[in-house]
C-alpha cells in the first residue's frame, strides 16, 4: 500500500490462484499518458520466500511474507520476513517471532511501520496459530497484543493505519467449535483496542483502505464501505455477482479502483477491475484471458496499475501479469520487469516509483526452490 492510498494485499492473493473484464470507465480527473519508465529487477537472495505485500512511505519502503520450513523437523510452516529497503538493497530485519508469516503490512513513516498475520505453533504446541500484530519503530520490530483468546485459532489479513495514529485489522477468529467469525478491530493513538461495529456484514476482507475519519472501503467477496457506523455492500454491475477482490487503491473519494477475478467456465479465472467515480462503480474492460489481480497500486503519472498471475502461456509464459489503464479507457498488457513470475503486491513511493513483489519466473522454480522471492522497481 502507498500514502496515495493506495491498498492491496493480504492472505487470500497468497494463495496461488487466479482471473474477468468489460464496459467504460469515467473518471474524475483524467490520469497522465507519459511514456512509462523501465522496470529494474532487484531480486532479493532469499529462497523459498513467499512476499506477499509491499509498501511505502516518507522515504521507507518494505516488504514482507514468509519463509518455508521443514515442518517434518519440528519446525513451525514458516519463518517471518519482513524486508526494508536501504536504497541500494533489500536488508532482512530481526524478528520478534520465531515462526510465522506476514500477509500485510502499512508503512506511515520510517520510524512507523505495521505488519499482521499468523504466529504459527511448532510441533508438539498446545496452541494453535494465533493472530500476529507487528510494529517497527525505527529500531526493532516488537509484537503488539490484540485482545484475541491464545488457545483458539486466530489470524489478521490486513492492517491499515491513518494519521491521527488509528490502525484497522481485519481478519478471522474459530472459538474452536468449528465456527469462524471475522475479525475487525481498531487500536486508538493511546493504544487501546476496540472491537468496530459491523464485523459481520464485512464478511471476508483481503484488503482495507481508510480515505477519511469515518470512510473505509474493503475488497473480498465484493466491496464494502464503512461510514462510521456500519458496513454496507457496494453495488456492482449484476454480471459480476461472485467476483473475489484482492486489491483497492484510490486517489480520493471520487476516485477508487478495485482489482480481482471471476471464475469463468473456458478461462478458469478472468481479470476483473471495477472503478468507482464517486457515484456508481462501473467495471473497466480488461483482456478476455485467463488471469487473477492481486493488487494495484496509482502510479506517478495518475494511472492505476494492477499485478497479478495467469496460468495462460500465450498471455505470459512466466506466470506475471500486469495490466495498466489506457488511453481507450480499457486494461492492457503491460511491460513487465525481467525474471517476474506471479506478482502478489504493489506500491507507489514519493517518487512515483512503482514497487512489485512476489515471485521469481516459473523457468526460476526448482525443486529446492519453489519460491525464489522475487521484487523489482520501476522509475
Amino acid at each position: 500500500m502507498s500514502h496515495h492510498r493506495t491498498r492491496r494485499t493480504t492472505a487470500g492473493r497468497l494463495a496461488l490462484t487466479l482471473a474477468v473484464g468489460l464496459v467504460t470507465v469515467a473518471t474524475s480527473a483524467a490520469p497522465a499518458f507519459a511514456e512509462a519508465a523501465r522496470w529494474r529487477s532487484v531480486i532479493p537472495p532469499l529462497s523459498n520466500t513467499i512476499l506477499g505485500d509491499v509498501d511505502s512511505a516518507g522515504g521507507a519502503t518494505w516488504a514482507v511474507g514468509g519463509a518455508l520450513n521443514d515442518v517434518r523437523a519440528g519446525e513451525g510452516p514458516y519463518d517471518p520476513v519482513a524486508l526494508r529497503w536501504t536504497g541500494n538493497a533489500w536488508e532482512a530485519t530481526e524478528q520478534p517471532v520465531e515462526y510465522a508469516r506476514l500477509y500485510d503490512l502499512d508503512v506511515l513513516a520510517p520510524d512507523d511501520v505495521w505488519a499482521v498475520g499468523t504466529a504459527h505453533p511448532v510441533e508438539g504446541s498446545e496452541y494453535g496459530s494465533r493472530a500476529l500484530v507487528q510494529h517497527w519503530d525505527g529500531t526493532r520490530w516488537e509484537v503488539v497484543d490484540v485482545p484475541l483468546p491464545e488457545h483458539a485459532f486466530s489470524s489478521l489479513d490486513t492492517v491499515a493505519a491513518t494519521e491521527d495514529g488509528t490502525v484497522w485489522v481485519t481478519g478471522t477468529f474459530s472459538p474452536g467449535d468449528g465456527t469462524f467469525n471475522s475479525v475487525v478491530l481498531t487500536r486508538t493513538e493511546e493504544g487501546a483496542w476496540e472491537s468496530a461495529p459491523g464485523a459481520d456484514a464485512l464478511g471476508y476482507a483481503a484488503a482495507v483502505l481508510p480515505l477519511a475519519d469515518d470512510s473505509l472501503y474493503a475488497v473480498g467477496d465484493g466491496v464494502k464501505h464503512f461510514d462510521g457506523e456500519q458496513w454496507s455492500e457496494q453495488e456492482l454491475p449484476a454480471h459480476l455477482d461472485g467476483a473475489l477482490f484482492d486489491g483497492i487503491a484510490a486517489r480520493g473519494e471520487d476516485d477508487v479502483w478495485a482489482v480481482g477475478h471471476l471464475r469463468d467456465e473456458e478461462l478458469w479465472r478472468r481479470p476483473v477491475v471495477v472503478h468507482f467515480d464517486g457515484e456508481r462503480w462501473r467495471e473497466v474492460p480488461t483482456p478476455a484471458e485467463t488471469g487473477q489481480l492481486f493488487d494495484v497500486t496509482i502510479d506517478g503519472n495518475g494511472r492505476p496499475v494492477a499485478v497479478g498471475e495467469t496460468q495462460d502461456s500465450v498471455a505470459d509464459p512466466d506466470g506475471d501479469y500486469i495490466l495498466t489503464l489506457g488511453r481507450d479507457g480499457r486494461f492492457h498488457p503491460a511491460e513487465e520487469p525481467a525474471g517476474a513470475g506471479w506478482l502478489y503486491g504493489a506500491t507507489t513511493d514519493e517518487r512515483g516509483r512503482v514497487w512489485v513483489v512476489g515471485r521469481q519466473s516459473s523457468l526460476a522454480v526448482t525443486p529446492e526452490d519453489y519460491f525464489p522471492a522475487f521484487t523489482a522497481v520501476r522509475g
